[in-house]
């Protein structure tokens, strides 16, 4: 959706957080396998929403509807690590969530 300000977007944002929850409670074994916590689990969800507002055509489809269909593929995203995009080294393969891990200091 191509708004005309960040206000706007973020208007439009903050009135669909609901999906947020929405989508969590429909989807408690993608949460679950996710092996994230739940405030981590919804700020992925949170971003991917901003994406979702920015990138939706209101020709194609409602807008909760697109919502709902992005939030639950980032859902699946973050259920299945290993098919997450990864960095690429030279000759080495590494996984975003190894670089996270990294990045925080786990082990």
């Amino acid at each position: 959706m191509k708004t005309n300000t960040i206000t706007e977007r973020n208007r439009i944002v903050e009135t669909n957080l609901w999906c947020i929850d929405a989508v969590m409670q429909a989807c408690p074994k993608a949460v679950r396998k996710t092996r994230m916590e739940r405030e981590d689990i919804y700020q992925q969800l949170a971003l991917r929403l901003v994406q979702a507002v920015d990138r939706y055509d209101p020709v194609k489809t409602g807008l909760v509807d697109y919502i709902f269909s992005e939030l639950k593929e980032e859902l699946r995203d973050c259920a299945a690590p290993a098919q997450r995009p990864t960095l690429l080294n030279p000759g080495n393969i590494i996984p975003f969530e190894a670089v996270r891990q990294s990045c925080l200091g786990i082990a």
